[in-house]
């Protein structure tokens, strides 16, 4: 498989028809609009191409903004229980389109919306009558109306000191300051005592200074013109009045709960209308005619074409020139097989446009390498079984390919599992032991993980040289066919003499052809630079780099380890539960361990497994950079759009 081949499109249209033109290619669904070349701004003449200035995109995103709001108001007062693979609904494009019930939708988006507002406002309502009722409730007992200051020949003060106020040295200093003053306790608490001073108005400043020397503190209580218990009964009132409201309001959003899957609906219709709103606004345009520019793939050619036989339209399909390949966006075409591995990629880099595809090279090594490190039968058999049920549900995009992937990875560790022989560790021997029997499988395993790691280790370095070999053999046919032979022959080829006279040496044939390969590496890899003496030298740096080839594949070690890790963390489960002796407390101690250590080996060998590809693997060939392909699209997150789109 390859890169996607791309053509450069230029299509004019005339200006009336751009919105059906739009809904057309949003539904063909292979078209990327780009920004154009040079397109010219507002300070061009009278008649001159201008950007396209408000094509409803920004009401789109407020309207599908009011929906999201009123979709997350639901959830949470009316959640709606859906598994976690639910199917898509699906529509036919007409019905798609037909935008039923909008104005009703959007107004009840605009409803739930208010009542949830409001909601807010009634809680914040409620803390603060809470609040105010806890601040009356020390004055509770008091009988007098909180903002009595006195009569004309008494005065009033209400407020507080602290707790470790001795109110009896209290009274006699305001005995012997202001005979005319009695002070009333009214409430204490832990922190503070509320006191009502009562005093004739001539001695006010007295009394004012006996309290602040006891850090008294005046309450404030004005425009309450009435008793601490009415306005606390007044101000419960209030609370059962906004109880009942907010009640009224929850009632309205969870009765709204019906229309959810029209509002569902509506988001992603908004969504559609949203992108080809943003699309248009790419377009330069006259008074009559609009112009649109992007690139489509090569193969969509003639459904384009095809789909245009109903405009008024000139178009331009041609392939990008040199200066251009940096903006090229860039689609990967593989099958169903190594596609999955895009999750990959796309998690590393998108390759360059004129680079390889590097999916289908790493398919085979990345399912293989998934498979040696988790190497049980039984793991892979819950992978296989987990991805074939959530497959049913038809996902889509990167859900997809993830569980596509684990199905591969899944038959992979399956049977890696069962040359090894794993079966959830040695389940089956410690089962047959509880039960005081023997378990032999009927066929011997290619090796045992726990007692042969050597062979393990070995196999895993191979392994290694074989992926590292075959990068640096795509990057040899790679720079072959960009015309540059020789130079693929002197970068790859040196190497090749060296590592196969290492191989050669090692079987005791002749080192000579190693010796070969060095001088090789010596007098072709500082070939760039100017003078002989920086060329040699230059080689003879070059020299150093047999370490990080050797580097590389000793990386591949950790399939070993991991492989090792958990055959023993599997086993060291079984033994644990079967030293129980009771076949109840084995299987529970069996899931509880078994998934913990399925669950690590899942997330540390797609790690491990994603490290050697992008490290050890991609740094000998691959180009990166590439811009994905955005096609003008409806991607729907709750409605599929079934049949023939156009």
């Amino acid at each position: 498989m390859a890169i996607v081949k791309m053509k450069k499109l230029r299509l004019i249209v005339m200006r009336s028809q751009r919105d059906a033109l739009m809904r057309d290619l949003n539904l063909l669904g292979c078209v990327e609009v780009t920004q154009p070349d040079g397109s010219r701004g507002e300070e061009e003449l009278p008649g001159m191409p201008v950007r396209e200035e408000d094509a409803g995109a920004e009401s789109r995103r407020a309207q599908g903004a009011a929906l999201r709001r009123a979709i997350d108001v639901l959830n949470r007062y009316a959640p709606e229980k859906t598994p976690m693979f639910a199917s898509m609904r699906e529509m036919s494009a007409d019905d798609f389109f037909a935008g039923r019930d909008e104005e009703r939708l959007f107004a009840l988006a605009a409803e739930i919306d208010e009542a949830d507002s409001r909601l807010r406002r009634l809680d914040a309502e409620e803390i603060r009558l809470l609040g105010y009722i806890e601040s009356l409730s020390p004055w509770e007992s008091h009988k007098l109306p909180l903002d009595c200051e006195g009569t004309k020949t008494t005065g009033l003060l209400l407020g507080a000191v602290p707790v470790s106020t001795d109110l009896e040295a209290l009274d006699a200093a305001m005995a012997d300051a202001a005979p005319l003053c009695e002070v009333f306790r009214v409430s204490s608490g832990r922190e503070q005592h509320c006191l009502c001073a009562m005093f004739a108005r001539d001695s006010r400043q007295e009394v004012a200074d006996v309290l602040r020397s006891r850090g008294f503190v005046a309450a404030s209580h004005k425009g309450v013109n009435a008793t601490a218990a009415q306005a606390i009964s007044k101000t419960r009132e209030e609370l059962e009045q906004l109880s009942a409201e907010r009640e009224e309001l929850r009632a309205k959003i969870i009765g709204a709960s019906v229309d959810r899957q029209a509002l569902l609906y509506m988001l992603d219709l908004t969504q559609a209308r949203q992108a080809e709103a943003e699309a248009s606004e790419k377009l330069i345009a006259t008074e009559r005619t609009a112009t649109l520019t992007g690139w489509i793939p090569a193969a969509s050619e003639g459904a384009l074409r095809d789909m245009l036989s109903q405009y008024v339209c000139a178009l331009e399909l041609r392939d990008p020139e040199d200066d251009e390949m940096a903006d090229v966006p860039v689609r990967l075409h593989n099958n169903p097989v190594t596609r999955p591995l895009s999750m990959v990629t796309e998690m590393y880099s998108l390759p360059a446009y004129n680079g390889v595809d590097p999916n289908p090279l790493m398919a085979p090594f990345f399912v293989l390498f998934y498979g040696f490190m988790m190497a049980d039968m039984g793991y892979g058999l819950v992978m296989v079984l987990a991805a074939l049920i959530v497959k049913r549900k038809k996902p889509r995009g990167g859900m997809r390919n993830f569980f596509d992937l684990l199905l591969l990875c899944g038959i992979s560790t399956f049977v890696i599992g069962a040359l090894t022989g794993g079966f959830f560790g040695d389940a089956p021997a410690q089962v047959a032991g509880i039960f005081g029997a023997t378990f032999t499988l009927p066929y011997t395993p290619l090796f045992d993980p726990v007692k042969d790691t050597t062979v393990v280790l070995i196999t895993a370095l191979a392994f290694g040289g074989v992926q590292i070999f075959t990068g640096m053999l795509i990057s040899f046919i790679k720079t072959t066919k960009d015309g540059h032979f020789w130079d693929a022959l002197m970068d790859q080829g040196s190497w090749w003499l060296v590592f196969g006279g290492i191989a050669l040496g090692a079987l005791g044939v002749t080192w000579y052809v190693m010796i070969a390969g060095f001088v090789a590496v010596v007098l072709t890899q500082g070939r760039s630079k100017p003078t002989i003496i920086g060329k040699l030298t230059s080689g003879l740096g070059k020299l150093y780099d047999i370490t990080g080839y050797f580097g590389d594949i000793l990386s591949y070690s950790r399939l070993m380890a991991l492989m090792l890790a958990g055959g023993v963390i599997a086993q060291v489960f079984n033994t644990i539960g079967a030293l129980t002796g009771n076949i109840v407390t084995f299987l529970i101690i069996f899931i509880i361990g078994h998934a913990l250590n399925m669950g690590l080996n899942l997330l540390g060998c797609y790690v491990h497994d994603l490290r050697l590809q992008c490290l050890e693997f991609f740094g000998k060939f691959y180009e990166d950079g590439g811009k994905p392909f955005k096609p003008l699209s409806i991607n729907g997150k709750y409605v599929n759009i079934t049949g023939n789109r156009l």
